[in-house]
Formats: C-alpha cells, structure tokens, sequence
C-alpha cells in the first residue's frame, strides 16, 4: 500500500543532483585544471593520467566494502542514512579542493596533492552515492511507489546535467572557485533532505538469512551470469561516454579554436536532445523490453560517435555547425543509459533473490561500480596519450581569443621554475613569456600556411590568421631548456572518439548474450 507523501518522494529525488553534478563536473573540468592545453602544465599529462587511473583503482577496491558494509549495517538510522549523513561534509570538502591547487605553476606540491585527494574523493562518492541508490527498497516495498521515486529522481538527473552544461560560462565569467565553491552548494543542499527526512521502512525478514562474508558476499554477485554480461556492457559503453565528457572541452579548444563558453553552447543540444529521448526510451523500454532499448542505445552510440573522426568533411556547415549536430545526435542514445541500466540491474537483483534467498542491492551496485570506474579511469589514461598525439609546443589561435606561449627556463642548479601567473593575450594576438624575467631566450614560431617567426625574450606577434602555432624554444647557457607544452590536437581527439566508438560497439557485442527477458509482464532467461 503507497504510504510515501510527495514530499520523501521529492527529497529522494534531489539526491540525484548530488550524485550526477559533482561527477560530471571531475570527468569533464580536473583534466583542465591540472593539463590546460592553453596554458601551462601544473602536472606532467602521464603522471596526471596514471593517477586518475590509480584513484579509479582505488574507487573500485573500495566499492565491495562499502556495499558490503551498507548492506550489513545495523543502527538505529538504518542501513543506508549512517554513510550519507556522515560523508556527506567530507565528500563535499574534498570536492571543492580539488579544484584549488596548492601552487599555481608545475610543481611536485601538485602531484602529491592530487595523489592524495583524488582518490579520497572518489571513495568518499561511492561512501554516499552507493547507499543512496541502494536506499529504494528500504523505504517503501510498495512498486507503484518505486517507480515514482525513480521518475522523480530522473527528472532531477535531467536537472543536474543543465546545471553542468552552464560550467563552462561560470568557468570563463567567475573562475575555478566560484565553479567549485557554487557546485559545492548545490550538492549539500540536494543532499540533506534525503538523508534527513527520509525514513528507511526495512524489507520484512530482511535479517533471518546468516551473514555473508565480504568476499563471500562478492563473489556471489560475480557468479550471477546475467549481471556480468551486465556490468561488462556497461563498462565499455563508459568509456566512451567518459571520452566524449572529457574531450569537449579539449575539442572547442583545438578543433573549434574556440573558447571555454562554446562548451555551453556545445552541450545545449546535447542535453535537449537527451532530455526529449529520455521519454522515448521509457516508451521502447515498455513496447519492445528493456534489452531490445539497450542493445538499440549501444549501437547507435557507437555510430554517431565514429561522426566526430568526419567532422570538417561533411558539408553541412562549420566545424563548430558538424560538431554541434553530432554531439546533439549523440545525445539520443545516451539517454538511453540514463534511463535503463538501474532498470536492468532491478532485474537482476529480483533474479539473483530468487537464486539466493537474499536482497542485496548494495553489494550489486558497489561490484557495477568496480567495472565502471576502472573504465573511466583508462579512459582518462587512454586520453592523456592519444588525445595529445602530434601536440608538442602547439596551441590554436583564435579571433577571440589569444594565444599565450611561456617558457620558463631553470637556472643550472636550481630546483623549481620562477613563479608564474597567466594572464590571457588579446584576441588573435600570440603572446611570448619568458621566465626569468628578461632573460634572452631565442624561439622559432610557426604556423598555418608555412608562416614562420624567430625572435628573442618576451614579445607581441600580432597580425597572425587563426589556426595551430608552435613554438620552440632554444638554448640559453647556464639554464635548462623548457619542454613543450604538449596541447591536444585535432588528429589525437578524432582517434580518440573512434576509440569511444569501438568500445560502445563492444559494449553491444557484450549484451547480446544477457539472458533475461521480459515475458507477460514476468522476467525470464534465455539459454
């Protein structure tokens, strides 16, 4: 009987806010704060994609513990409230660090800094996250209500990637503080109500069954055969999406020769399109089942993603126009991943209830998670090498926005490079800097069309047409020679999103073989 009043039903909901935003927000922006491709470096691109995929390590580690842990705790709160109520504060400190560096130029400081909090933050997100998307059955056993708490907590998930799309222009408009100090807001005020106001109503001889160990509790969901054709699917198919989410804003860079406010403008379509076939999806998930809809999103996925290698040769516009259509396209599919995997993995936990006498939602949710975030974190590994293939000392100039090229020389002896502070050129102008102050380092610029320039120290080069520059730096006696900035290019970024394209087509051949069914209203498996 639907006991839930609208009110629980909406603070659930909100809870999606805190989930989606915070993440989005890492796979889209750290790789830009710490490897900018317009600036210079704080931490060397390999080092800073090893640690990401080390933190993804860490993350999957963590995930069996702690829904282990989330489906055997005993307190008076619940099962679920004792870790959302108490890592949320935690979660939200580390996320605003994170985009706070301890120093403003390249720097050991950094590396140990991002080793340290990375992975703290992305154990502290599963710490609330996994019990909150484990929290439904706790607090009503009712279905009808089920489904509404999910078709709340969707339009929610909806909300929240609107919010990410406007990062770009809060990015350019007020900086790195104000995206992580306004982000950091909204997530502890989604996130109160649900875990303060929402009472779990525990499922009736949920506790009769002995307690499983954690390994045990593991490798029992290991064993449940349509959740590893599940988990692996949904693996793959992140590494693509992950790619595309990293790669925009690296794409408007260097493809578009554009600035940090078109990611906006990028990702409007996208979100407008995701939101109208979010409705489609529950549509086909109800007319021709949710393995049909799914099989439906990783294909055509993996089809309009192979587009981005095109962009510049299909005749319907600019690049900025192709690239546009093709992310707004991509946007139908992946709404389909919005809308069905917690669906899918229902049905797999009714399954392996009836296989093993026991509800375990979080122990399910933590082991997807191991495979979802160990392919995450290749993909931003994957992307800290291709992306940037050919990128040595190369930066697109733009008509409205410049170019800044800093080499800053060690004196022989020396430990750490002078202290620097960007400050963007002019529009269309390219801007030479040089550390120390003064010192007379030759440089050899080149550009489209066989342009080149040689000249020494600081300067202005104005007059140049858009399009890619390098810069080399020469020899100055008694100090080390800088290494180029590596940027990322456009050859690199439409490999890239063939390689996304590969792994959602792979995410396809995965699912193939899931065996459950939708039959008369009733789940079954096909051998």
């Amino acid at each position: 009987m639907a006991q839930l009043p609208l009110s629980r039903k909406i603070f659930y909901g909100m809870g999606a806010l805190t989930m989606n935003l915070p993440d989005l927000i890492v796979m889209q922006w750290l790789l830009v704060r710490y490897v900018p491709s317009d600036r210079p470096h704080l931490i060397p691109k390999a080092i800073m994609g090893g640690i990401y995929l080390f933190a993804r390590v860490i993350e999957a580690l963590s995930a069996s513990p702690i829904g282990h842990f989330s489906d055997t705790c005993r307190s008076r709160w619940g099962r679920r409230l004792p870790f959302m109520r108490l890592g949320l504060i935690p979660f939200v400190a580390v996320f605003f660090l994170l985009f706070t560096p301890p120093v403003d130029h390249m720097h050991w400081l950094n590396i140990a800094y991002v080793l340290v909090l990375v992975p703290t933050y992305f154990i502290l997100y599963g710490v609330i996250i996994t019990p909150y998307l484990s929290l439904i059955p706790e607090i009503t056993t009712d279905l009808k209500e089920r489904v509404d708490l999910t078709t709340v907590q969707s339009v929610f998930l909806m909300m929240s990637t609107f919010l990410f799309a406007a990062s770009g222009v809060v990015l350019q408009k007020f900086g790195w503080h104000a995206l992580a100090g306004g982000a950091a807001v909204i997530i502890i005020l989604a996130f109160l109500p649900v875990s303060y106001f929402v009472k779990e109503r525990p499922r009736p001889n949920q506790h009769d069954a002995p307690p499983l160990g954690m390994m045990e509790n593991t490798l029992l969901a290991l064993r449940n055969r349509p959740f590893r054709y599940m988990a692996a699917a949904a693996a793959l198919y992140w590494f693509g999406l992950n790619t595309i989410i990293v790669m925009v804003p690296h794409w408007v860079s260097s493809v578009l020769g554009r600035g940090e406010d078109t990611v906006t403008l990028m990702m409007a379509p996208f979100l407008l399109m995701n939101l109208v076939f979010f409705f489609v999806f529950n549509y086909l998930a109800g007319r021709i089942g949710k393995y049909r809809a799914m099989l439906i999103t990783f294909l055509g996925s993996g089809i309009v993603m192979a587009m981005l290698a095109f962009v510049g040769r299909l005749g319907i516009g600019s690049d900025l126009i192709q690239s546009t259509v093709i992310l707004a396209a991509y946007g139908a599919p992946a709404a389909g991943f919005m809308v069905l995997p917690f669906a899918v993995v229902g049905d797999v936990i009714d399954y392996d209830e009836k296989l093993t006498g026991r509800r375990r939602e979080g122990i399910f949710i933590a082991v997807q998670g191991i495979f979802q975030k160990i392919s995450i974190g290749i993909s931003v590994l994957v992307f800290t090498f291709v992306a940037y293939l050919g990128g040595e000392g190369m930066q697109h100039l733009q008509e409205t926005a410049g170019v800044v090229f800093t080499g800053s020389y060690v004196r022989a002896g020396a430990t750490d490079p002078e202290p620097y502070v960007h400050e963007p050129a002019p529009p269309g102008v390219i801007r030479v800097d040089v550390l120390p102050n003064g010192l007379p380092a030759p440089w050899t610029l080149e550009g489209p069309g066989g342009y080149t320039r040689q000249g020494t120290g600081a300067a202005l080069v104005e007059g140049l047409a858009s399009g890619p520059y390098r810069l080399t730096w020469g020899d100055v006696q008694g100090h080390a020679r800088p290494e180029p900035v590596r940027s990322s290019t456009p050859f690199g970024l439409k490999l890239m999103a063939v390689l996304g394209a590969l792994s959602a087509f792979a995410a396809f051949l995965a699912f193939l073989r899931y065996p459950l069914r939708e039959r008369n209203g009733k789940i079954v498996v096909v051998e």
